[in-house]
């Protein structure tokens, strides 16, 4: 079976709980509605303990999953870490019901620029050629090409963040939009895993542009932006339905 992961890094700045909401939806609701579209994903899981993102994946018949707890120093959890535990509590509901995981679809609930059409086409790539440990979504970010980049050294001043980066083209960067991984990847990740660890070496671009989680306020508005040139429309809250004013009690004299 092909299955959803819904992960909720929930480390947005701006969003506690990753409560941002987009053109009226909540922003978890858009990577949910791109899988839910697809012609392969038969099932969709959400990992979170955000009160937001599981109302909006209850909606959309996503199976709630805890995610990992902190460390014993108190820190978060990695998204490698989250993915990892994702992946292992699918794998277990899935044999409970004596099925087994062909491929999993990953998605952030932070991160609405995800298209039906792209995990189609990283789905079908994969199913073609069994080769490939992945295929992901992929901006490009020529402004911010690791060859301009810079670090802060010991005296406080900027050098070159890498002195031999030779040229090579427009540079991809994952988007954290969707991601379709092959378990055989996902079997070799363990605790110390990096992120994007989950993608493999044998990796699939589905290009996009203008892709990234919404971290920040000022992200909503380029978020809409983007939904909109893929043709999604507004979902504007209804009209608070009026009460109706109770019944008068019947005379008693």
């Amino acid at each position: 079976m092909i299955c959803a992961l819904l992960v909720d890094p929930d480390d947005s700045i701006d969003y506690p709980g990753n409560g941002a909401e987009v053109m009226g939806r909540p922003l978890a609701a858009y990577p949910l509605l791109a899988a839910k579209g697809s012609e392969h994903a038969r099932r969709m899981y959400a990992q979170t303990n955000s009160e937001p993102v599981r109302r909006v994946a209850a909606q959309f018949g996503a199976i709630p999953l805890d995610p990992p707890p902190a460390r014993a120093d108190g820190t978060r959890p990695t998204d490698a870490v989250r993915v990892r535990v994702g992946y292992r509590q699918i794998v277990e509901d899935l044999k409970a019901e004596k099925g087994e995981l062909e491929l999993l679809v990953l998605l952030f609930a932070n991160t609405g620029a995800v298209a039906t059409p792209s995990i189609d086409a990283g789905v079908q790539a994969l199913l073609d050629d069994a080769s490939l440990d992945s295929a992901a979504t992929v901006s490009p970010y020529d402004r911010w090409n690791p060859r301009r980049a810079f670090r802060e050294d010991k005296g406080g001043r900027l050098v070159p963040y890498a002195e031999c980066l030779p040229e090579a083209g427009t540079p991809w960067f994952p988007d954290w939009g969707a991601a379709v991984l092959r378990p055989r990847v996902l079997e070799t990740m363990n605790a110390d895993s990096p992120d994007l660890s989950w993608l493999g070496t044998k990796i699939m671009p589905l290009k996009q542009a203008g892709g990234g989680p919404v971290d920040y306020q000022w992200q909503v508005p380029k978020m809409e932006y983007w939904l909109k040139k893929q043709g999604v429309r507004d979902s504007p809250r209804p009209e608070p339905m009026p009460k109706l004013a109770p019944a008068p009690k019947p005379d008693r004299r």
